[in-house]
C-alpha cells in the first residue's frame, strides 16, 4: 500500500513538471473529466494545457510505469530460468532481435508506428525461438547454455543494427535510431497502452500462479524435477511472457537497461527471495524507478532530452555494485 501511495504521488508529480509547470489540482481535474468524458470539473484552464496533459503528459508517465512494471517482472523470469543473478531482459538476445526490427523500420520503411512496433515484436519473438531452439537442440538443455547462446545471438543482432544504421543514407533517420537505441519515453502515446496494460496484467497474474514453482526453480533443475514441478512447461511459460512483453516494452519505449537487472534484486532485499512476495512489489518498484528516472531526464537537462536508458544504467549501477557488497543478500530463497 506505501508503494501503491508512492507511485500515485509520483506519477502526479511527473505529469505537474515539463516546460509548462502546472498545479496537481488543476492536472486531476483535467484526467478525471477526460476519464469520464464529461465535464464534472468546471473547466477554468485553456485548451492548450488540457492537450498537454491529456495528449502528451498522461500517457507518457503511464508507458513509463507499465515498461518499468514490465521489465522488473522479465528480469525475475529471466533470473529465475537461467538461475543467474546477473540475468536482466536482455539475458537472451530478444531486446536486441527486438532493436533490429525496429531499427530497420525506422531507417528503411518509413518509421511508423507501426512498423517499428511490428518489427520489433517479430523480431522479439523470432530472436527468442532461435535462442530456445539451439539452447535444446542436442536434447541437453542447461541454463549455462542458454546464457551464452543468448549473449552470442544478442551480439549478432547487436553488430547487424549498427551495420544498418551506418550504411543508412538518411542523417535525420539515423539520429531518431540511435536516440530509440537509447530509450525514450517522448514518443509515447494512448495507442498502444490498452496492448502494455493487458499483457502485463496476464503476465503478472500467470507468474503469481505459479509463484511456488519459481520459488523451487532458483534452487536448481534437478531438486525442482525431485519436487514434481513440470521444468519444461514452466521454461517455455517463461520464455513466452518474456517475450512478449520484451517486444511490447521495446517497440514503444526503445531500449531501457539496468531497470530488469537492479529491481528484483533490490526487491529481494527488501523481502527476500519469495516470489509472491518479490513479484508484486518488484512490478510497482520498476513503475515507481522508471518515472523518477524520466523526471530526472527532464529537470537536469531543460535545454534538451537525454534518453532515459542512459540515466537508467547511470543510476542503476551503483545501486547494483552497493548489493554485491552486501555479504547478507543471496539470490534466490525462500
Amino acid at each position: 500500500m506505501v508503494l501503491l501511495i508512492l507511485l500515485f504521488i509520483v506519477m502526479t508529480f511527473s505529469i505537474t513538471l515539463g516546460s509548462v509547470s502546472l498545479k496537481s489540482e488543476q492536472v486531476w481535474k483535467i484526467v478525471i473529466n477526460n476519464m469520464m468524458k464529461k465535464e464534472i470539473f468546471l473547466k477554468d484552464w485553456k485548451s492548450n494545457i488540457e492537450i498537454i496533459v491529456w495528449k502528451l503528459r498522461v500517457p507518457r508517465v503511464i508507458t513509463g510505469v507499465l515498461a518499468g512494471a514490465s521489465l522488473s517482472l522479465i528480469g525475475i523470469l529471466m533470473q529465475c530460468l537461467t538461475k543467474n543473478p546477473l540475468a536482466s531482459p536482455y539475458i537472451l538476445g530478444i531486446s536486441a532481435g527486438a532493436s533490429t526490427g525496429a531499427v530497420g523500420a525506422i531507417l528503411f520503411l518509413g518509421g511508423s508506428l507501426l512498423f517499428i512496433s511490428g518489427g520489433a515484436f517479430l523480431m522479439g519473438t523470432f530472436t527468442s525461438i532461435l535462442v530456445f531452439y539451439l539452447a535444446g537442440r542436442n536434447g541437453e538443455f542447461s541454463s549455462t547454455k542458454l546464457v551464452l547462446i543468448g549473449v552470442a545471438i544478442s551480439s549478432l543482432f547487436s553488430g547487424i543494427t549498427t551495420l544498418m544504421i551506418t550504411l543508412a543514407p538518411q542523417g535525420q533517420k539515423i539520429q531518431g535510431a540511435l536516440f530509440w537505441l537509447a530509450g525514450s519515453l517522448a514518443g509515447s502515446n494512448w495507442s498502444y497502452i490498452p496492448l502494455m496494460t493487458i499483457s502485463l496484467i496476464l503476465s503478472v497474474l500467470v507468474c503469481f500462479y505459479y509463484y511456488k514453482e519459481l520459488n523451487i526453480l532458483t534452487t536448481g533443475d534437478e531438486i525442482a524435477s525431485t519436487m514434481g514441478v513440470d521444468i519444461e512447461k514452466l521454461r517455455v511459460i517463461i520464455v513466452i511472457i518474456s517475450t512478449l512483453l520484451t517486444g511490447i516494452v521495446v517497440s514503444n519505449t526503445g531500449v531501457i537497461g539496468f531497470i530488469g537487472l537492479v529491481i528484483p534484486h533490490i526487491t529481494r532485499g527488501i523481502v527476500g527471495g519469495n516470489h509472491k512476495k518479490v513479484i508484486p512489489i518488484a512490478v510497482v518498484l520498476g513503475g515507481i524507478f522508471l518515472l523518477l528516472t524520466d523526471i530526472f531526464t527532464r529537470v537536469l537537462f531543460k535545454s534538451q532530452e537525454i534518453p532515459i536508458g542512459v540515466i537508467t544504467s547511470i543510476m542503476g549501477a551503483p545501486f547494483f555494485l552497493q548489493m554485491l557488497k552486501n555479504k547478507n543478500y543471496k539470490f534466490g530463497g525462500k
